[in-house]
């Protein structure tokens, strides 16, 4: 008795949408290197249980600064900086 032929599910199944991933925002840093707190320990031992938050506040403190820099350099007032957020 021969096989019956298998089924073929691709004509049944929905098509699988392409992923794209964003690039990083948050820097990589690595278990044994300097914390970025500047503490002297290594981020093993400082911040590296707190994980991507940590460094996610300390990107949005960069960017802050660098904000205000840009902002003073404008020639923007101070009051005006700081309900900016700088």
């Amino acid at each position: 008795m021969p096989r019956a032929k298998p089924k073929r599910l691709t004509n049944q199944l929905p098509k699988r949408r392409s992923v794209t991933t964003a690039p990083r925002q948050v820097a990589r840093i690595g278990r044994n290197e300097p914390c970025p707190c500047s503490s002297g320990k290594k981020f093993k031992d400082c911040h590296q249980r707190e994980g991507d938050t940590y460094l996610r506040k300390l990107a949005a403190d960069q960017q802050r600064k660098e904000l205000h820099e840009k902002l003073k350099a404008d020639g923007v007032p101070w009051y005006r900086r700081l309900l900016l957020g700088g």
